[in-house]
């Protein structure tokens, strides 16, 4: 009895700082491009703004950035309150899964921790952006199958409840239309075997037309109104880059404070083969034992939600030319591939070799969470690295305003969005709009914002001196002698 209300109390605990960790990320870490962006075009101005069509309007999100903010003010905490109530739910929904999945601890913890704290999807529960919300209202609808209790809810509310849950994932990222669909197929498949006395008509109605009204409510206008000409981003051109990509991405960053030890070297080392291996392990298990039962039906729904979408981007691939999914467009594969993992890991062992094979996953298992652990970050997310320091570049450039007047400021195109949004929300500066000319950086400005590695060149030419330097990446603030700046170091 003791050792089971460890084990419950150590699950929580996991949940609870997986919570506490993207809240204090969220008050830490600088607004990046894209979360500038949103404020920027879709929510500094009145509602109607948040319809507005574009691949960077994550419509949900943005309405729910745009109350937040009405409520609350504009700050880093409140642009990221969706996504934070995100997390909550995600978290919740993957306690909830681990617990029916299974009752062993050492399998229990690292499905958890692998399916909550992996670097691609801890970003996500934090960054202001849809791809979050999209995710956690994709596996709510996946787990309404594994609630408990006879017909709690009932055939009719947990289909309704499903397709509510879709069509918000739809409307907090279009990149998640293909798995949206192909959940929906897995959903109604279920749905009709269990229909009993329904007819067919009717449970596809239930299945369908909550989450298409909840979609064409939300996301009717901008999609009336898209231009098929707005970029939707980079993507890979093959599945082997897809899933490379995808590996790289959640094996992203082991903390770089601890190079120099030798664990740091002797896990990094290990890091290409972690995925690989648990893939092959799970593999051989299917083939010399087999999930039984129910667990079996969600085994296959979850993996068959995951191959259908991959299918059916790369059918639009090859016949319109639209890239695969990368990096965060393709989030949602990670609950849905650790699920099928963590089922196969729990599938009882009847054979020596069955048996030998489940402690070899559990063991790949527990690395992987532990490499996880290891790769916790506080102040940049992997996707918009080069913004992590711009919180603190715009207080040096609101002293030089005040001390100095200097009004005109060049800028790499990295840092505009963001520092736009500190000066609309400090307004006590006398900046106009900053602007980034391209391909060339702006010639004869008081003060420059610059990456100093990429524009090394542009800096030595105009013979600029760097007064300040970013704490963590390659953001620089640099002068011209002889103007109205000193051309003296700034402490930060």
């Amino acid at each position: 009895m003791n050792r089971r209300v460890v084990e419950e109390v150590t699950l929580l605990l996991a949940a609870v700082f997986a919570i506490f960790w993207a809240i204090l990320r969220a008050a830490v870490q600088s607004l990046t491009i894209d979360e500038s962006v949103t404020y920027l075009l879709f929510m500094n101005g009145p509602l109607k703004s948040v319809w507005i069509a574009s691949s960077n309007n994550h419509v949900l999100n943005t309405l729910l950035m745009w109350i937040a903010t009405e409520l609350f003010g504009s700050s880093s905490v409140v642009l990221r309150l969706p996504t934070l109530l995100s997390a909550v739910f995600y978290v919740f929904l993957c306690y909830f899964l681990c617990r029916r999945i299974t009752d062993q601890f050492y399998l229990r913890l690292p499905l958890f921790i692998c399916l909550t704290y992996n670097p691609l999807v801890f970003d996500f529960m934090v960054a202001a952006r849809g791809y979050g919300l999209a995710d956690a209202f994709l596996l709510a609808a996946m787990v309404i199958p594994l609630w408990q209790g006879r017909n709690v809810p009932s055939l009719r509310a947990s289909c309704i409840l499903a397709s509510l849950a879709l069509g918000l994932s739809f409307s907090a990222s279009f990149s998640f239309a293909f798995v949206d669909l192909a959940a929906f197929v897995a959903i109604l498949t279920w749905a009709i075997r269990r229909r009993e006395a329904e007819t067919i008509p009717r449970i596809a109605a239930f299945c369908a037309l909550p989450g298409l009204f909840v979609a064409l409510l939300l996301c009717g206008y901008p999609l009336a109104h898209w231009n098929k000409n707005d970029s939707l981003g980079p993507g890979a051109h093959s599945l082997i880059a897809m899933f490379q990509n995808l590996a790289e991405e959640s094996l992203y960053q082991l903390d770089p404070r601890f190079a120099a030890s030798g664990w740091y070297q002797a896990v990094d080392f290990l890091r290409p083969w972690l995925l690989p291996l648990l893939a092959i392990l799970c593999v051989v298990q299917l083939a010399a034992t087999s999930l039984e039962g129910f667990w079996r039906k969600v085994a296959a729904a979850f993996a068959g939600v995951a191959a259908l979408s991959v299918l059916m981007h790369w059918l639009v691939f090859r016949i319109s030319d639209l890239p695969l999914p990368l990096g965060r467009k393709q989030l949602y594969l990670v609950p849905l591939l650790t699920a099928v993992v963590g089922m196969i890991a729990a599938a009882p062992s009847r054979t020596t070799v069955s048996r030998w094979l489940h402690r070899a996953i559990a063991t790949v298992f527990i690395c992987i969470a532990g490499y996880y652990l290891l790769c916790l970050r506080l102040t940049y997310f992997k996707e918009w690295h080069w913004d992590a320091d711009v919180k603190d570049v715009y207080p040096v450039l609101a002293r030089l305003n005040h001390a100095y007047g200097v009004t005109d400021v060049g800028m790499s195109w990295y840092y505009v969005a963001a520092l736009n949004y500190y000066r609309e929300v400090s307004k006590r500066e006398t900046f106009p709009e900053f602007t980034a000319p391209v391909p060339e950086p702006p010639t004869g400005k008081s003060i420059y914002v610059m990456n100093g590695l990429f524009e090394r060149e542009f800096l030595e030419k105009e013979k600029l001196v760097v007064v300040y330097r970013g704490k963590s990446t390659d953001v620089v603030i640099a002068v011209k002698p002889g103007g109205p700046v000193p051309a003296t170091p700034i402490e930060r």
